[in-house]
């Protein structure tokens, strides 16, 4: 399915050897195949329809302007050197064009669409699915002008039926196999929804003790 490739990308970010090994504990995502799973679902979305792969292509632009160090492998330690980006705001906030930002909005905007393919995967049909994990998500981060946009935008996704044939991508493969791929993207996708959300959980503190100490320059 069109799924594969980002399904694939996201099981080797969590396949980072920092990762307890038998475990549920995910420490740590290799950063290269993670950035490469967010590029090849955003092509995913597009083709769904309604450019809704732009709401990713942004934010991956962001991570690929970032001043973090490029050395490093792992995903939460290349986001934590991004760290002296931020003076410039006096650790007030975060800097837009910035890789924290953008794992903010990919991790909100993925939390969205990983949560839609799960009602799908459950058996709604896509208006329903799109209202029940719009209110579990992004509804609580989007404002009204970017309510309505996307509102606008997800009017446009087909109904259930041909949402499923263009999963398939081309491929000879059943109603059964799309099902299997979309249950396994959401298992991987929430394990990496999490991660983004924890990375800047983390990162939000670090930026409130960063403030402290600048203030008393």
């Amino acid at each position: 399915s069109i799924l594969s490739s980002t399904i694939r990308s996201f099981k080797a970010a969590v396949a980072d050897e920092r990762n307890a090994s038998g475990t549920d504990r995910v420490v740590e995502l290799l950063r290269s195949p993670l950035v490469q799973g967010f590029e090849t679902y955003a092509e995913a979305l597009n083709a769904l329809g309604g450019s809704m792969g732009g709401y990713l292509t942004t934010n991956i632009a962001k991570l690929h302007h970032s001043q973090a160090q490029a050395s490093l492998t792992g995903y939460r330690e290349w986001l934590l050197s991004e760290l002296p980006v931020h003076e410039v705001n006096g650790f007030t906030g975060y800097v837009d064009d910035s890789a924290w930002m953008a794992n903010l909005w990919l991790g909100w905007t993925l939390e969205f669409f990983v949560e839609f393919f799960a009602q799908l995967h459950g058996g709604l049909d896509t208006k329903s699915a799109v209202d029940v994990a719009y209110k579990q998500t992004l509804y609580n981060h989007h404002n009204f002008f970017q309510r309505s946009a996307f509102h606008m935008a997800v009017k446009q996704l087909p109904s259930r039926d041909n949402l499923l044939q263009v999963l398939k991508g081309g491929t000879e493969m059943n109603s059964a196999e799309v099902m299997d791929d979309l249950g396994e993207f959401v298992s991987v996708g929430r394990v990496v929804v999490q991660f983004c959300l924890k990375a800047n959980d983390e990162i939000h503190i670090r930026v409130m003790e960063e403030r402290k100490v600048y203030s008393r320059r």
